[in-house]
């Protein structure tokens, strides 16, 4: 099993597409897009980029009333909202969350 510094390894290097911004310091997942999830991704630590897509999958469990963190279902999760971040830049970040996560 991957840990998860791998995870978020894999997924940075998956949501590399633009240029590297400045880190803002605090997300507001709610009104991000998938682009700027992005930009932040690539100007954070690999710790910080964990956090971020446990959070994204935590509020994803708070939705769905999922209570259990399977991290082979995580590590799916991360690719597949990489990968379509990747190709919807424009997109709300928790729209296309819950459109790759939430089963």
């Amino acid at each position: 099993m991957k840990t998860l510094c791998q995870t978020a390894a894999t997924a940075a290097a998956l949501l590399l597409l633009a240029q590297p911004a400045a880190a803002s310091g605090n997300i507001d997942f709610g009104s991000a897009s998938c682009r700027e999830f992005v930009e932040v991704v690539q100007t954070s630590s690999q710790e910080d980029v964990a956090g971020m897509f446990l959070w994204l999958d935590g509020y994803l469990s708070g939705v769905s009333g999922d209570t259990v963190l399977d991290w082979r279902v995580f590590e799916s999760f991360v690719e597949n909202l990489s990968g379509y971040c990747a190709a919807h830049g424009k997109e709300n970040l928790l729209k296309a969350a819950r459109k790759v996560g939430v089963n």
